[in-house]
């Protein structure tokens, strides 16, 4: 059964007239939809019997659908087909330069090589772990740690640094039910902007806990704290497995409220180097698209007690994070 709503404008012009203001869509948990609120005009919900309770976020703005009664402030006249399908792309928006915004995928990059298939993990706390030592060409599972630039030999896992000479991004293949070349991998320089460089980057950045996973949380430029949330920037004074937790943590349910303000979590994935996995739970090494000379490139690494751009062999297997063009 399909039901609409018509969610009539009492500030449409003054909400319209912003810049790339997105709506999101949030039920049971989930992050349904997000897109810039330009390019809409109705809301349109199907099996709303199925939805216990839907959210739609706007800048300082709360619309609650539930069941059927719906509760509005200033809101606008928007559309939104709610279907299956998980959104591809985070929703929070990040400066990666002075002139370049992106917004990140939602979830680390994750490879089948029996099936020769590209996707993003279904959750942004999601990793493959020990898993990895299976690389193989015939493996008939997920991995997740990518020797540098391996976009068109992805279980290539040579020590050899010399086996890695090529850039080829993730990001040139199709990835779920992505084109081929819709997400990228970030430079040196722009991960560094991100971390360093953005306003109030250090207020944007911190470790956590997140539903038992340990990572490094990024939140966007327009951050807004959700109600009932405190988020801690910064990260704790010793390094270790168990500080992650200690500095702060989150549950699935406060990380949704969290998610759906834009952050982007990376988790503690660990690396790979030939097939020998290790410092899973403890340490994050995110791929840039940087080389430094012809035996290092660049790399975004964080612990519980900070976060570095630096180099590293090319050899070894890292997580790749990807991200969108705006």
């Amino acid at each position: 059964m399909k039901k609409l709503f018509f969610l009539l404008a009492c500030v449409a012009m003054s909400v319209l007239s912003m810049a790339q203001v997105n709506q999101l869509v949030w039920a049971n948990g989930r992050l349904l939809y997000g897109t810039p609120i330009e390019s809409i005009d109705s809301l349109t919900y199907d099996e709303m019997q199925d939805i216990d309770t839907l959210h739609l976020l706007l800048p300082r703005t709360l619309i609650k659908v539930v069941h059927d009664t719906v509760y509005i402030h200033d809101t606008v006249y928007i559309e939104t087909d709610c279907g299956e399908d998980t959104p591809s792309a985070g929703i929070g928006t990040f400066s990666v330069s002075p002139d370049k915004q992106v917004t990140f995928s939602q979830g680390n990059l994750q490879y089948h090589p029996k099936n020769n298939e590209w996707r993003f993990a279904e959750n942004q706390s999601d990793y493959i772990g020990n898993a990895n030592s299976n690389i193989a060409a015939d493996y008939d599972g997920w991995i997740d740690l990518f020797g540098w630039g391996t976009g068109d030999a992805p279980t290539k896992s040579s020590t050899s640094y010399s086996d890695y000479s090529t850039f080829v991004d993730w990001g040139t293949n199709k990835i779920g039910n992505d084109a081929p070349n819709t997400w990228r991998t970030l430079t040196s320089e722009e991960w560094s902007y991100l971390r360093y460089n953005r306003t109030n980057a250090d207020d944007l950045v911190g470790v956590a806990q997140v539903n038992g996973v340990n990572g490094l949380i990024l939140l966007p430029d327009n951050w807004s704290c959700p109600a009932g949330i405190t988020f801690k920037s910064g990260f704790h004074s010793e390094w270790g497995v168990d500080y992650y937790a200690a500095y702060q943590t989150f549950t699935a349910g406060q990380w949704s409220k969290l998610e759906a303000a834009g952050a982007v979590f990376l988790p503690t994935a660990g690396c790979r180097n030939g097939s020998d996995v290790g410092n899973v739970q403890e340490s994050g090494i995110y791929w840039s698209a940087t080389e430094l000379n012809i035996i290092d490139v660049y790399s975004c690494n964080f612990y519980s007690g900070g976060t570095y751009i630096s180099y590293t062999t090319r050899a070894y297997g890292y997580s790749v994070r990807l991200v969108k063009d705006l």
